[in-house]
């Protein structure tokens, strides 16, 4: 489908969530069908000063799907700067945040807190336009901050009209973080009001509900975010399901810890082993879920010091769930 300039093969996404969608985690998605995938945040402000820890995060591997680098701030100055850098990591598209409710990024007028000024987050997108040399601009947004802040539609209609060629809405505010349900109300207004492609995001936990979401709000496209860290074979079954076949079966213990395994070797292989395996640990106990005695593999997963560890967690885990 396309996305007013950006082509994509799958109508599933992966959401950008800081400190989890490192370049590993992307290529797990992508290779489970993932229609685009999308940096962790970037600081605009920290490219502009320099910071290299800032530019490894737009770094990325070959992939199959799009992938976006999401910048967040709140000087349209440092946007300037940050979108020119961003363009030399050739990415198929930069989305900016303006959903992030994360209390060290919305006290500093960023991320979520944009949506209590749309005028100032319109000079932003219209900033990232101008210097983006025709590459797509996407946000990233909310339903709005508060109940008494409701402004997605506002914002959709502002950024439209400076060039943003597609828009993902989250149903929440950020007062409610990530709970209660999504409001799927809140993207069916703004897929009424724009004419650009609108993705809905929130509460994706099975294919059906892509489905559910697609029908009733009218979204072009669906991301999934937090479900898609401990199970990214969501992607392929979502994409099964949208094109009338019935979806695979969940993975099989073996071919689940199979893949634990490649992830892990490949954030040592990027990180170092020291940092990949203290990365390893978060990202192990998310694939711990739904099996046997996962509560007490959760645990084991908080010792693993060295590539080792990680292989005798995964003999754990089969000996706990059948399999030796």
């Amino acid at each position: 489908m396309n996305l007013n300039g950006l082509n994509i093969d799958s109508k599933a996404v992966l959401a950008p969530m800081a400190g989890f969608c490192d370049i590993v985690l992307r290529k797990v998605a992508d290779d489970y069908g993932a229609g685009f995938t999308i940096s962790e945040m970037v600081s605009a402000r920290a490219l502009y000063y320099g910071d290299e820890k800032s530019k490894q995060l737009m770094q990325t591997w070959d992939h199959k799907g799009r992938y976006g680098i999401q910048l967040f701030g709140f000087d349209p100055v440092d946007f300037q700067h940050a979108t020119k850098l961003a363009l030399e990591c050739k990415p198929d598209f930069i989305d900016i945040n303006m959903g992030c409710p994360a209390p060290k990024i919305t006290s500093n007028g960023a991320g979520s807190a944009l949506m209590k000024n749309t005028d100032l987050a319109m000079e932003i997108a219209k900033t990232v336009v101008e210097n983006a040399n025709g590459t797509p601009v996407s946000v990233k947004m909310r339903k709005g901050w508060d109940d008494n802040c409701i402004t997605c539609v506002e914002l959709a209609k502002k950024v439209e009209s400076v060039g943003v060629n597609f828009i993902t809405v989250h149903g929440r505010t950020r007062q409610q973080m990530y709970h209660p349900g999504i409001d799927m109300d809140a993207i069916k207004a703004v897929k009424q009001a724009v004419n650009i492609p609108v993705i809905g995001n929130g509460d994706i936990t099975k294919p059906e509900d892509a489905i559910r979401m697609m029908d009733y709000t009218g979204c072009d496209a669906v991301m999934v975010g937090r479900e898609a860290l401990s199970r990214p074979w969501i992607f392929r079954q979502i994409n099964q399901v949208l094109e009338g076949k019935t979806p695979d079966g969940e993975p099989t213990v073996e071919e689940r810890m199979a893949l634990l395994l490649w992830h892990i070797e490949k954030l040592c292989e990027v990180n170092g082993e020291f940092l990949g395996m203290k990365k390893a640990r978060g990202q192990a106990a998310l694939y711990m879920k739904g099996l046997r005695g996962a509560a007490k593999l959760r645990y084991l997963t908080n010792s693993l010091s060295v590539y080792a560890d990680a292989e005798n967690l995964v003999k754990e885990v089969l000996k706990e769930n059948g399999n030796v």
